[in-house]
């Protein structure tokens, strides 16, 4: 059947597994975009009226945090919500030893990160203040994984409206703060109230709309050991994920100045305006992807191929766009402070090639439980971003950790290529492409 024919899509249309998907794509996409929005017209707002070298500071603390989150979450994430799909029956151990588990990590990470800052040498600027504030996120952090449980039902409904809510009043907040003329540290303090408020209205809806309450959660140790055996390779992958998406604010800081974090991370915030959008549709689809996987191995593979190309066509034409109209919006959106973003922006666009595909790998590698290979498929370009940036920030300044990320990003789909189990899967999506064309 002609797959444009009228027919076709009114089959496809009414078929319930796609209504399914579609109206939790749907909830999911339309929360993002309006969040999205808010928080980015915030920050505009915000870093407009800080200037640079405060918004610098900011970043900067955030950066520096972002470093250690790998501790915090220890990887499990993805295994849970893999597992929440695959054995439903068992998501009260899943969640509680889950939960159990990653309080643990939290509360340790963020008394980490105090002793590593009150000990560091160096002037004690307001950076270190902003760091331990934000740190204690991390406490507050583990129940986010009520929303796994939500995903994995395909009910991101009662999500998305719980994510518009927090995000439309954490940024009123934040805007309410700069108009009163307060400073960073009260933007730390809102930073860290978004986990405590997701607790809140995470604990709502679950005791609501499952009709099961948080506390009959089950800590199982052989589950809990499970979770930590299958994701410690994730988690040092997720190490240098962080390391090499968050080193360059820190590098930047401590090898020129904050002003200059404040023009390089004014133009990734432009950028990571698009995040979501594989992570959107990857988080929808990936539990029709694991039943195809299931079901066939042919199917589980024209999936993963037809998911492949939209997002690279997403990626590019995103690219395109912000490419040729980098002045105009850095100018509109940011003023001429931050004109030097412009260049920053031109080329750190072309990294959402590499992080699209990123997204949908990771998960992949997930579903085929190849661990190792996803550890060497974040260590490569985390070492090629880490080592160009200490060579280029000092000869080319900011524009050489924005090559430096370029270069990373596009290195993890082409890194499959070296491993015999993922070289013949692209192999065979590639040949299944070429015969529907």
């Amino acid at each position: 059947m002609n797959i444009f024919s009228i027919d076709y899509i009114k089959e496809k249309w009414a078929h319930a597994g796609f209504q399914k998907y579609f109206q939790n794509t749907g909830w999911m996409f339309a929360s993002k975009i309006l969040s999205m929005g808010v928080s980015f017209l915030a920050t505009i707002y915000i870093a407009r009226n800080l200037g640079p070298t405060n918004y610098g500071q900011l970043s900067y603390a955030l950066s520096f945090v972002g470093i250690f989150s790998f501790l915090a979450s220890l990887g499990i994430d993805n295994i849970l919500y893999r597992d929440l799909i695959s054995y439903p029956e068992k998501r009260k151990e899943l969640l509680g030893s889950a939960f159990i588990v990653k309080i643990i990590a939290g509360i340790f990470t963020a008394i980490l990160i105090s002793v590593v800052v009150i000990s560091s040498s160096g002037s004690n600027d307001i950076s270190k203040i902003l760091i331990i504030i934000i740190s204690g996120t991390f406490i507050f952090n583990p129940f986010q994984i009520i929303g796994l449980e939500f995903q994995a039902r395909v009910k991101s409904k009662y999500l998305s409206i719980t994510a518009f809510i927090v995000t439309i009043i954490l940024n009123a907040l934040k805007v309410i703060a700069i108009f009163s003329g307060k400073g960073v540290l009260y933007l730390a303090m809102i930073l860290l109230l978004e986990p405590i408020l997701y607790t809140i209205f995470y604990w709502f809806i679950y005791e609501k709309h499952t009709g099961e309450k948080i506390t009959s959660w089950i800590f199982d140790k052989k589950i809990a050991f499970d979770l930590m055996r299958d994701s410690w390779p994730l988690m040092f992958s997720s190490v240098f994920a962080v390391i090499y998406s968050e080193i360059d604010q820190v590098l930047i800081k401590n090898m020129i100045n904050t002003y200059s974090v404040g023009i390089y991370d004014s133009a990734v915030r432009v950028t990571e305006v698009f995040y979501f959008i594989p992570n959107i549709i990857i988080a929808s689809l990936f539990p029709a992807i694991i039943n195809a996987k299931i079901t066939s191995r042919e199917l589980y593979q024209k999936r993963l191929q037809k998911i492949s190309l939209l997002l690279v066509c997403l990626a590019g034409l995103i690219s395109i766009s912000l490419t040729l109209f980098a002045p105009f919006i850095i100018k509109i959106l940011y003023g001429d402070a931050f004109v030097g973003s412009v260049v920053i922006l031109k080329i750190y666009t072309w990294s959402l090639i590499g992080t699209f595909l990123g997204a949908l790998i990771a998960n992949y590698l997930i579903a085929e439980n190849y661990r190792k290979i996803s550890f060497f498929v974040n260590l490569i370009p985390m070492i090629v971003n880490v080592l160009f940036d200490i060579i280029w920030i000092p000869k080319y300044g900011i524009i050489g950790p924005a090559y430096a990320t370029l270069i990373a990003y596009s290195l993890s789909p082409l890194i499959l290529l070296f491993f015999t189990n993922t070289r013949k899967d692209l192999l065979k999506m590639f040949r299944t492409t070429k015969s529907h064309t």
